[in-house]
């Protein structure tokens, strides 16, 4: 089964986009960011798993290419 390293990444980075604003409420509030920190070693993770095991090369202008093309894939 072939994996679509473009989901993945697009997965990821939203998991470090939601991990943002945990983060600064877990500060705000003075409690341990537990939700933060789950968020971000996921999201950490599948970017870097994505970019690492992906055989075609990937530069930072790909990125909304990436994007737009998971969200037309899988939600409309």
């Amino acid at each position: 089964m072939a994996v679509d390293h473009d989901l993945v990444l697009v997965t990821g980075l939203l998991l470090l986009a939601l991990a943002l604003p945990s983060l600064l409420a877990a500060l705000v509030d003075e409690r341990l960011p537990v939700v933060a920190g789950g968020l971000l070693l996921c999201g950490s993770g599948l970017s870097a798993w994505s970019l690492l095991t992906d055989d075609r090369p990937f530069h930072p202008a790909d990125l909304p290419d990436a994007i737009f093309s998971v969200i037309g894939r899988y939600l409309f």
